[in-house]
């Protein structure tokens, strides 16, 4: 049997595109703060506590979303090795962005995306025991 690539080039994709994203000196939080604040028309202490949520989601969200993917790509220890290769690209992001000016880096950033990757990967293997579980109730043995 062949094994299937779509996983690792839909990666690859994501890795692009995480990375197109933080070269953007337009991706500063300075730069969504504004946005808020035009958006919502809301005072800047507000919209700066938004901003940070929202940023910080983004990023549990986007390395979230890698792991899953990665996930996929592996075929032993997947969890860990989606998980591994997760932070460490977590990693060499926040240290691109050290080269990119307006853009800051932050460990804690790391952590957060490394958290982000645990959460899903968590949630990944309770909906595959959920589904197996199903599963397994609607087939009528014979």
């Amino acid at each position: 049997m062949r094994k299937s690539y779509i996983p690792l080039i839909i990666a690859i994709i994501w890795l692009i595109a995480i990375y197109k994203i933080t070269a953007s000196p337009s991706a500063t939080g300075s730069n969504t703060l504004n946005v808020i604040e035009t958006v919502f028309g809301i005072s800047e202490p507000t919209a700066d506590l938004l901003n940070f949520f929202i940023r910080k989601l983004a990023h549990i969200t986007v390395f979230g979303f890698l792991a899953i993917i990665l996930y996929f790509v592996f075929q032993k220890k997947r969890s860990f090795w989606a998980w591994l290769c997760t932070t460490i690209y977590a990693g060499t992001d926040e240290f691109h962005q050290l080269l990119v000016s307006g853009r800051t880096s932050s460990i804690f950033d790391v952590m957060l995306d490394s958290f982000g990757a645990i959460v899903a990967l968590i949630l990944l293997h309770y909906t595959k025991k959920r589904l197996a579980q199903r599963h397994r109730r609607n087939v009528v043995p014979n």
